[in-house]
């Protein structure tokens, strides 16, 4: 739905070096960490280093799918990146499906210590999947929702003094077989909106309710609460196949539209992209043009995330398959998807590869302008005569470098990365602050395993966002576009969920290639816009809207 634009701000700023703490007032450009250089990496060294071990992160994942036997099954992970305690460093949230869920504090000198709220947040005794970090009342510290298999939670932050467990008095506690949630302030009310999806019963049941396994649209009533208003959309679409959802503004019309990646194992209704219409139609009105813009895929879906890779400012999608190759779907511009995934070399699974994809984040991990892709995978097999299935095997997961030309580079090999696990779940974040992405992998069955960043990019600028007043505080929804001395333009929006049953850093992580500084345009959720010209790179900075000279 369109929204009436503000006048256009303009204003110079004061960048300041400061220690971020949580009683710093956010009146300019600020945060936790000082101007640094980005790091040398050796030639033909490995991208990224397995720190697991020595960072502390031994959390592990336990789980089944027996459909035959045992009859039962919860495929489903979870990794949450968040500053839960806001001390300017990243913690991580992890599940165990069967084993207990973990909440690691990050001690600011590399390694991280098992939280004394992690307790609290365990849940020993129901199977977890997802998790997703979002400041759901706008009091500054970030909450944390459960997606399980039965009934979910949602925990609220005290102040970085523990959380409680407010799931009955919000109203969100669905008890289907949870497996990804994604935020999103879908009517721009300056509160965070929630979708969930769920997947089919099987095998536990001994016949098919889609009813009981349906995907969740909640609204934010803005005084803790939330209001179900999946009705508000096809019943037929949101039945017993979900598996990631993500928010995202596909027509650039200022408001935030879903797409839902479904499995058609169970029930074939193909991925859904929802149109957000707005008001006028008796309730808030979504328009389900899937078919119109091709995203209609009918595929064994598992995961999804959305960015402008191609750096044109439209958001496109990368969509994993368990049993297809993948599909990076770009966006025309004119309201249509096209899959570029073989013609880019930017798919798992094909010829005689016999990849499973789970989730996949766009991210720019050498800091040179452009979204490259990670992707969790495991090995599918099947066996004949006998027609057994498995594809829970060991992989490598795949690292593909983006050249800029609308194209991709397998860099896999020797990335660090190329170890044989079953991995399901990844979210990235600068979980060190040294100015490059870091990433998490979930592994079926295993656990979790931190990769580290060696350097040796380009230049960068992260920028925080926080709302006020009619934004909502984490800012989702909100764009920035950046551009360079060599008019090179970068297009990145605040998002809460991604990949599958997780969710990256808040922060807009900006490779800059050798650029020394940058302009930036802001336009928030509200439709506000404010700009400031020739930002020095190797910064980290954080914006509030409102108190921001020149941003509301």
């Amino acid at each position: 739905m369109p929204r009436e634009k503000r006048t256009f701000a303009r204003a110079w700023f004061v960048l300041m070096r400061v220690k971020l703490s949580a009683a710093v007032p956010l009146l300019g450009l600020c945060l936790g960490a000082a101007v640094m250089a980005q790091g040398e990496q050796a030639p033909g060294a490995p991208i990224f280093r397995d720190v697991s071990a020595e960072a502390g992160i031994g959390a592990t994942h336990r789980a089944v799918w027996d459909p035959d036997e045992a009859l039962e099954g919860y495929l489903a992970i979870g990794q949450a990146w968040g500053d839960y305690d806001r001390d300017g460093w990243l913690d991580l949230f992890v599940t165990g499906n069967l084993d207990s869920n973990a909440l690691y504090r990050n001690n600011g000198d590399g390694t991280f210590s098992l939280s004394a709220h992690s307790a609290a947040l365990s849940l020993p005794n129901v199977p977890s999947g997802g998790a997703v970090w979002a400041d759901y009342n706008n009091d500054g510290w970030p909450d944390l929702y459960l997606v399980n298999f039965g009934a979910n939670r949602l925990f609220r932050n005290e102040g970085g003094a523990g959380f409680k467990d407010v799931t009955a008095e919000a109203g969100v506690g669905d008890t289907g077989k949870g497996t990804s949630a994604a935020w999103g302030d879908y009517d721009s009310d300056g509160w965070l909106d929630l979708y969930l999806t769920n997947w089919s019963c099987f095998p536990e049941c001994d016949r098919e309710d889609f009813s009981l396994q349906q995907d969740r649209l909640y609204h934010n009533n803005g005084d803790g609460s939330f209001t179900d208003v999946t009705a508000t959309l096809d019943y037929a679409l949101t039945l017993g196949a979900g598996f990631a959802p993500a928010f995202f503004d596909f027509d650039g019309d200022g408001d935030l539209d879903i797409y839902v990646v479904n499995d058609k194992l169970k029930n074939e209704i193909g991925n859904v992209l929802w149109r957000n219409d707005g008001a006028g139609c008796g309730h808030w009105c979504w328009t389900n043009v899937s078919a119109a813009t091709g995203t209609d895929l009918l595929i064994n879906g598992m995961g999804v995330d959305a960015s402008d890779y191609d750096n044109d400012g439209d958001m496109d999608l990368y969509i994993t398959d368990m049993v297809y190759n993948m599909y990076l779907m770009t966006n025309d511009g004119a309201g249509a998807f096209h899959d570029r995934s073989r013609v880019s070399g930017s798919a798992i699974n094909m010829g005689p590869d016999q990849g499973v994809g789970w989730g996949a984040v766009f991210f720019d991990y050498d800091n040179d302008g452009w979204q490259d892709i990670y992707v969790a995978s495991t090995e599918y097999f099947q066996t004949f005569p006998e027609l057994e299935v498995s594809f829970m095997n060991p992989r490598p997961d795949a690292l593909f470098r983006n050249d800029g030309q609308r194209a991709f580079d397998d860099v896999s090999a020797g990335s660090g990365i190329d170890v044989a696990l079953p991995t399901l779940g990844v979210a990235y974040a600068d979980y060190d602050n040294d100015g490059d992405l870091d990433l998490v992998t979930g592994n079926w069955n295993s656990g979790y395993r931190l990769f580290q960043n060696q350097g040796g990019g380009g230049r960068w600028l992260s920028l925080e966002l926080s709302g006020g007043g009619d934004v909502n505080r984490d800012a989702v929804g909100a764009q920035v576009w950046l551009t360079t001395a060599d008019g090179a333009t970068q297009l990145q929006t605040v998002s809460i969920g991604a990949g599958l049953g997780g969710n990256n850093q808040l922060a807009l992580h900006f490779g800059l290639g050798d650029s020394a500084a940058a302009d930036l345009r802001i336009v928030w959720s509200n439709g506000v816009e404010c700009s400031f010209e020739a930002v020095p790179a190797q910064q980290r900075l954080r914006l509030q809207y409102g108190l921001t000279a020149g941003c509301g």
